[in-house]
């Protein structure tokens, strides 16, 4: 059960999943970053689009030779894609690695990886998760380029809001100062904190700069100065987002696209948000009352759960956890909505999946052991979040396009799951927050389906709590040379999570204008 736990801590900053043999080749072209000495930051100027060597700050994967297996590098870009004159709002810099296959690439396109979020940090993550984004690139022979975008992790600035992680952390258990505080005065705290934040941030960066327009021309710019002639875009979950992007501005960059969770531009995330994981749980339901075992040992699973969400809302459990990484005790508060949202997490994880009609009945009978050990892996991720990042991103593009009214009216029709949307981040509190932080507002091409040429592999998972398959099927009616797929059991990132989906999208890059052997998916449980 631990390994399983342990394993969402990889997942859920992956959101992404696959498998496949590697295979050895020549040396790499001579345009990626090639240095026998590693310096640290080079002093001096910085000159945006011309890539700067430094040591790689971040702990290594296992096995692994810097300036060998792995290169790192900073690349200066302007912070300002819009302005005619971009110099003057100053330049940012975005933490690249370069990660070659035993013997270097016999390939000369890339595969450059484009993380989740919006937010999540790639690199500060990577040496737990290596192995699993290098093994179907390797197998084609191709290197593996991962960065943190602007605004995230490594890359700097990051707008982390380290005040908001810390409030969350102080009121776990719904008391600050010893003295317990309502979900009312939460809401109240969490939005004048990440408001403050905003007011940090803004002091050292303009947030209507940091966005997916701006980021696909960060894609653009990276290939041009690793001087690549044309690269592929393996993107999970808001990854597919930016991913979709470069494809509308920089076609002739591309020369495939693996798009993992889909998340389209014309879709409303937070509108969508109760209905999608209400259409997951239902999916979850069916699968265990037409399973014989699973029918047998938790029958009428929706209704205990909802039981014991109503019960819990009604008197809450203070429960004593440990946090996976640092093994520090921190006593938390567990309601039915955090159950809620512990099952909407773990609904991303194919495997844990399996675990959650056992860890229905084991809360609804009074048993948190399992549970503990799967909130202490969720809050163990909190750290790496760029908060500032994902609000500068959704607030321009996503959230200016949505109705509030509309998401009140989802409220209505969801009422066992509108505890958990009302005030969240993934709901009323960011349509409040995007009210001041002045990101800027997106041009309307930001909410239109994106048209392409380019060959496309779109991967959804049948239980997906978020990026729905339909979604997938959608953003692929504008895509001309499109292949989607569903696969059964999966959850949030197919591509990862099972050798099915992991092979399709090795025989898609090794030939991305023929639709790759599918014969697997009947054979998924």
């Amino acid at each position: 059960m631990l390994k399983n736990i342990l394993l969402i801590i990889c997942l859920i900053s992956l959101v992404l999943s696959a498998c496949g043999p590697g295979a050895a080749s020549t040396a790499a072209p001579t345009s990626t970053v090639r240095s026998t000495v590693r310096p640290a930051i080079l002093a001096g100027e910085d000159i945006p689009g011309v890539l700067r060597p430094s040591a790689c700050p971040f702990a290594l994967p296992k096995d692994l030779e810097e300036g060998v297996d792995v290169e790192c590098g900073y690349l200066p870009v302007y912070e300002n894609r819009v302005s005619d004159t971009p110099e003057k709002g100053g330049t940012l810099r975005l933490a690249v690695a370069v990660f070659h296959p035993p013997g270097g690439p016999r390939q000369p396109d890339p595969v450059i990886y484009l993380s989740g979020g919006p937010g999540a940090s790639i690199l500060k993550t990577i040496a737990g998760q290596y192995e699993f984004l290098s093994e179907p690139v390797f197998a084609t022979g191709r290197s593996l380029i991962v960065f943190d975008q602007r605004g995230i992790g490594l890359s700097q600035p990051a707008l982390d809001c380290q005040e908001f992680t810390q409030l969350s952390q102080e009121l776990l258990d719904r008391q600050l100062e010893g003295q317990p505080v309502s979900e009312e005065e939460v809401t109240e705290l969490a939005f004048e904190t990440l408001k403050a934040c905003r007011d940090r941030l803004a002091q050292n960066a303009d947030l209507s700069a940091y966005n997916s327009f701006s980021s696909a021309a960060d894609v653009h710019e990276l290939r041009l100065a690793l001087g690549y002639e044309k690269i592929n875009l393996w993107g999970g979950s808001y990854g597919t987002r930016l991913a979709l992007e470069v494809m509308r501005r920089y076609p002739a960059d591309l020369r495939s696209v693996v798009l993992d969770a889909v998340y389209p531009p014309d879709v409303d995330l937070y509108v969508a948000g109760m209905a999608n994981y209400n259409r997951s749980l239902s999916a979850l339901f069916e699968s265990c009352t037409a399973n014989s075992v699973c029918a047998q040992n938790f029958p009428d699973l929706e209704v205990v759960l909802f039981e014991i969400v109503e019960r819990l809302n009604a008197e809450p459990v203070t429960r004593e956890i440990n946090d996976p990484i640092t093994w520090e005790s921190v006593e938390v508060r567990l309601s039915g909505d955090v159950l809620l949202a512990i099952v909407f997490q773990m609904l991303y994880d194919s495997k844990l999946r399996y675990f959650i009609p056992r860890i229905i009945y084991d809360v609804s009978e009074g048993d948190f052991n399992y549970i503990d050990q799967v909130y202490g892996a969720m809050l163990a991720m909190a750290s790496i979040a760029s908060r500032g990042m994902m609000f500068s991103v959704q607030c321009h593009e996503e959230l200016a396009f949505s109705s509030q009214a509309a998401f009140e009216a989802e409220l209505g029709r969801y009422p066992e799951l509108s505890g958990m949307y009302a005030n969240s981040i993934l709901g009323g509190l960011a349509y409040r927050l995007c009210a001041v932080w002045a990101a800027g507002i997106a041009e309307a091409s930001a909410n239109q389906p994106v048209e392409s040429e380019v060959p496309a592999l779109i991967l959804s998972g049948e239980f997906d709590p978020i990026t729905p398959p339909a979604w997938g099927f959608q953003a692929a009616e504008t895509l001309k040379n499109a292949f989607a797929y569903v696969f059964p059991g999966i959850g949030h990132g197919a591509s990862l999570a099972d050798p099915c989906p992991m092979s399709m999208m090795i025989g898609f890059l090794d030939h991305p204008q023929q639709e790759p052997e599918a014969s697997c998916i009947a054979q998924m449980r």
